[in-house]
């Protein structure tokens, strides 16, 4: 359950929301297609409607490097929080199992990066660049993290993620986005999800609230 310490003040949240989809129109070029999709899920986020257990929204965004994946990310959070709090993992650093500690910790008690993140953050946005690029021990902790807004890392400590968005970015299909095609884009957006299927555990993929593929 969560404790609140005062009432939200649902006026000036909702106020403050009415703007955010033509602020986010002003920065993100050419993406107008996602731009509704992702308010949506702030909204809903920012009014205290999504599921109980759950973090205020989640994300996994398609596409080339370039499109504007992570720049939505900072506009949006810069919109909500007023401040930098947006905390990106690059999963590319942790591919080999070697490196799995580095992100969630160890046995003997040492905090990985994303545990010392979360001992020192109440909210914000955890974003994970490159998503496909971590090893799968780590796919597995993402299960945790979408759904139950908890997580217990390898050094024992649990966290609670229900005042964090979590955005994960991936380059899958992004090859058939590339070609030149006169192929409508809802026919590419299909071939992307498709190939994410592949990639992914369905399980995975599920749980996203949305799962956005970017021109």
């Amino acid at each position: 359950t969560r404790i609140m310490n005062t009432v939200p003040d649902y006026a000036a949240i909702t106020e403050r929301i009415h703007g955010l989809q033509s602020h986010l129109s002003s920065k993100i070029r050419g993406q107008h297609h996602v731009i509704p999709r992702v308010c949506s899920v702030l909204e809903r986020g920012q009014l205290g409607l999504n599921p109980i257990g759950k973090p205020l929204g989640s994300f996994l965004f398609l596409g080339p490097t370039g499109v504007g994946k992570t720049g939505l990310t900072l506009e949006f959070n810069r919109y909500l929080f007023g401040s930098d709090s947006v905390f990106r993992f690059d999963m590319s650093e942790f591919l080999h199992l070697d490196n799995v500690k580095l992100f969630m910790g160890d046995e003997t008690g040492r905090a990985g990066r994303l545990g010392n993140v979360l001992a020192h953050n109440e909210r914000g946005v955890l974003l994970f660049d490159e998503i496909e690029k971590a090893h799968r021990l780590i796919w597995d902790l993402f299960l945790q993290m979408l759904d139950a807004a908890r997580i217990t890392l390898a050094d024992h400590r649990t966290y609670d993620l229900f005042r964090f968005y979590i955005v994960c970015t991936s380059n899958i299909g992004s090859d058939r986005l590339l070609r030149p095609t006169r192929l409508p884009f809802t026919t590419l957006e299909r071939a992307v999800i498709s190939e994410l299927h592949r990639f992914f555990r369905p399980e995975l993929i599920g749980r996203f609230d949305e799962k956005i593929v970017f021109k």
